[in-house]
C-alpha cells in the first residue's frame, strides 16, 4: 500500500491531521514564489536576494512579470496574424449560440413565474422603493398644482408621517387651515372703573420714579469713573517725566568711571507703581524697533 493510500485511510480515524494546511495560506505562496524567483534570477546573473535586498527584489519581479505579460501578447497577436482565428476567440456565448440553458422555469398560463429564477429588474444607483415614515408610497408618487407629494395620504410635506385616507380627505377638501382653526376670536375687554384706573397711574409713577434713581446712580458712576480716568492720566503723566530724569540720571552716571561712581548710585529700595511701569514699558528702548534710531531725533 502507497503513502498516500495510508493518509487516505488513516484520515478517517484521526480527529487532528495536523496544522500545516494553515502555514501554507496568506502571503506564504507569494513569498515562496518570490523566493523561487530570486533563486532562479541568481542562476541567470543577477545579484539579488530576499533578505538582503527585499525592494529591489520586489522591483524586478514585478517588472518580471510586465514583461512576461507583454512577450505573451505578442505572441498571441503574432500567431494570430499567420494563422488567423480571432474571431473564434471573440464568439459570443454558448448560452446564445445554442439558445439554451440550464435555469428551468416554470410560467403559468397567465405568464407568472411558478418555478424558478424570476427575470432580473433594471435597476439605477440610487435607491428605490424606500419607505419611511410610515408611507406606503415613496415622494413624487402624487403631483398637484404644481408640487409633489405622497400618493398614499396627498401629503405635500417631505419626510412627514403618513396620516391614510384622513389625510387624502383633509387635503382634498376645502377645510381651515389648522393654525387658523386654533385660533379663537378675542374677548372685548370691560371697561375700568375709576379705582382701577388711579392704581395703574399709581404703578406707572412708581416705575418712573425707579427709573429715574437708576439713572442718577449710573451718571454718578460714570462722573466717578470719568475722574478716576483723570486722575489715572496724571499719574501716568507724572510717571513718565519721573522716568525721563531717570533715564538721564542713569546716563550721566554712566558716563563716570565705575572707580569714581558713588556708592549704590543705581540701587531703588521701593516697589514701582503700576503708572511708573508703564511708563517704563512706554520709555523703554527696544534694539529690535526698527524705528529706534529716529527716536532722538
Amino acid at each position: 500500500m502507497s503513502l498516500n493510500n495510508n493518509q487516505t485511510v488513516f484520515s478517517d480515524r484521526v480527529g487532528y491531521a495536523g496544522d500545516n494546511f494553515a502555514r501554507y495560506s496568506g502571503d506564504t505562496i507569494t513569498m515562496a514564489q518570490t523566493q523561487l524567483f530570486a533563486w532562479e534570477a541568481y542562476e541567470r546573473g543577477s545579484e539579488v536576494h530576499l533578505q538582503a535586498d527585499p525592494t529591489k527584489l520586489e522591483l524586478l519581479h514585478k517588472s518580471f512579470k510586465v514583461k512576461k505579460e507583454d512577450f505573451k501578447e505578442t505572441q498571441r497577436d503574432s500567431i494570430l496574424e499567420k494563422y488567423g482565428g480571432e474571431e473564434h476567440l471573440d464568439a459570443p456565448p454558448r448560452e446564445l449560440l445554442l439558445a439554451q440553458t440550464e435555469d428551468y422555469v416554470e410560467y403559468s398560463r397567465h405568464g407568472a413565474v411558478l418555478k424558478g429564477l424570476e427575470k432580473a429588474v433594471a435597476r439605477s444607483k440610487y435607491e428605490e422603493d424606500v419607505l419611511i415614515n410610515n408611507h406606503t408610497c415613496i415622494w413624487g408618487s402624487f403631483w398637484k398644482d404644481g408640487f409633489w407629494g405622497y400618493k398614499c395620504c396627498h401629503s405635500m410635506v417631505k419626510q412627514s408621517y403618513c396620516t391614510g385616507d384622513t389625510g387624502v380627505g383633509v387635503n382634498n377638501s376645502d377645510c381651515v387651515p389648522f393654525e387658523e382653526g386654533l385660533t379663537e376670536p378675542q374677548e372685548e375687554e370691560p371697561p375700568k372703573t375709576l379705582l382701577e384706573m388711579h392704581r395703574d397711574k399709581m404703578i406707572k409713577e412708581k416705575k418712573k420714579k425707579k427709573k429715574s434713581k437708576k439713572n442718577k446712580k449710573r451718571t454718578s458712576s460714570d462722573d466717578s469713573d470719568s475722574e478716576d480716568e483723570e486722575k489715572k492720566k496724571e499719574k501716568l503723566k507724572k510717571a513718565l517725566e519721573a522716568e525721563d530724569k531717570r533715564v538721564k540720571h542713569i546716563e550721566q552716571i554712566m558716563q563716570i568711571d565705575e572707580r569714581k561712581r558713588p556708592y549704590n548710585s543705581l540701587l531703588e529700595v521701593k516697589a514701582p507703581t503700576e503708572e511708573e511701569m508703564e511708563a517704563f514699558r512706554m520709555k523703554r528702548c527696544r534694539p529690535d524697533d526698527p524705528m529706534a534710531s529716529f527716536l532722538g531725533q
